[in-house]
């Protein structure tokens, strides 16, 4: 059975995400990247069962050399979810959503904050891909806003995906 918190990190990794980097002042000689992001979280597994397609926003610290194939980031983000079921048997059990009339009112969300290793393939190039991985805290809840019950749980996690960065004047997008 897959966790919730773990497929909803890889949701989250599905969605694409837009980050506009500015570097900022050296701390002993590193460079920090900051960077915005945010996109469509595409649901998969078990989630996609019980939810839609939906949004999701945050942010980022990138630390390490652009030069380098390996830097440190970590990121917090907010993912929001239209339920179509009440996930039930889960992580999270909103008893107040079992109703038939109240199933497409209800709302998922995750927060959640990770520290990851990122692998440079190409680092200096214009187009750059990687591999992303670490692990991080979620933060479940559902809640159904007729009725007002809701049901939450944090858990840690692992995570892992690829994406591609590519420069676009002096903004630095990805798709992960």
């Amino acid at each position: 059975m897959h966790r919730i918190s773990f497929v909803a990190a890889v949701a989250a990794m599905l969605g694409s995400a837009a980050v506009a980097s500015a570097r900022a002042q050296s701390i002993a000689g590193t460079p920090i990247q900051f960077g915005v992001m945010g996109g469509l979280t595409k649901p998969v597994g078990d989630v996609a069962y019980s939810t839609r397609h939906d949004w999701n926003f945050g942010a980022l610290v990138l630390i390490g050399s652009p030069q380098s194939r390996l830097n440190f980031r970590v990121d917090g983000q907010w993912q929001q979810l239209t339920g179509v079921q009440p996930i039930m048997g889960r992580l999270t059990n909103c008893l107040g959503c079992q109703s038939s009339n109240q199933q497409a009112a209800q709302r998922y969300r995750v927060l959640d904050l990770t520290t990851n290793a990122v692998f440079n393939f190409a680092p200096t190039s214009p187009t750059s891909f990687y591999l992303v991985g670490g692990v991080g805290a979620y933060n479940e809840r559902q809640r159904d806003p007729a009725s007002g019950e809701s049901a939450s749980a944090t858990r840690l996690g692992v995570n892992a995906g690829a994406g591609v960065r590519f420069r676009l004047g002096s903004l630095q997008p990805f798709v992960e």
